[in-house]
């Protein structure tokens, strides 16, 4: 005798005899484990782990590459995307600004819209516009100054130099590290002359001093010889006589 259950999983037949009743629970269970797989594997195609920043979605193109949405989000800061970002959605957000090196680790981004954010575009915004301008990669155009009021709704890619006004920039050029190489070489060189010279100098007194002293016993020795010799010379005339 058999009969149906109703269940969350589906519909199960179930028989009163023993064998048929553990029959249908291997079944059931093999039935709920498809059906977790089948989750956990819908879940690694919505996400990507830990690296996706809070509030924002991950989802997972072809060939591990990621599609970070974070728009309407309410961001205020610009957090950290994962490398395999390929598309970045970061409009309708609150972001002022965008901080030098944001981009530089995603070397795979073709997609980004910044567009409806509060952007102030004072020297802080250079780094963006160069960015963008050495990217070749799908760009909202709707990306605007908000702040200041001179440049309030002034697309970005329409701001120039002038406009932002004179930024003190700390970019060290080749000829910086050049300048200082040289100057680096030049006391080295110098260092280096002064050290010999000085050996040469305390050499040269001590082999002067060397060489008075032999003079001084040389003359020693023969100014004594001399008077010897001129003493035994007189004692022996003197004898003679």
């Amino acid at each position: 005798m058999q009969r149906n259950i109703h269940g969350p999983m589906g519909i199960l037949l179930v028989s009163k005899d023993p064998k048929s009743l553990e029959e249908s629970k291997t079944k059931a269970r093999m039935l709920v484990s498809s059906k977790l797989i089948l989750l956990g594997l819908w879940f690694l195609t919505t996400t990507h782990g830990g690296d996706c920043p809070v509030k924002c979605k991950c989802t997972s193109l072809d060939k591990g590459a990621l599609k970070v949405d974070c728009s309407f989000g309410n961001l205020d800061s610009f957090p950290s995307f994962p490398e395999e970002t390929e598309e970045l959605l970061l409009q309708e957000n609150k972001l002022t600004t965008i901080p030098a090196g944001a981009f530089d680790n995603l070397i795979n981004l073709k997609k980004l819209n910044l567009t409806s954010n509060p952007l102030h575009c004072d020297c802080n915004i250079w780094y963006l516009i160069m960015w963008l301008s050495d990217e070749d990669m799908e760009v909202d155009s709707g990306i605007k100054c908000v702040s200041p009021s001179s440049l309030h709704g002034k697309p970005l890619s329409q701001l120039t130099g002038n406009q932002i006004g004179f930024c003190s920039r700390h970019t060290r050029f080749c000829s910086d590290f050049l300048f200082n190489d040289a100057f680096l070489y030049i006391f080295l060189f110098l260092l280096l002359s002064l050290m010999i010279l000085c050996l040469r100098t305390f050499k040269k007194i001590k082999f002067n001093i060397k060489v008075s002293d032999n003079n001084t016993d040389f003359r020693w020795h023969r100014n004594s010889k001399a008077d010897f010799l001129r003493r035994r010379s007189y004692s022996y005339w003197k004898n003679y006589e």
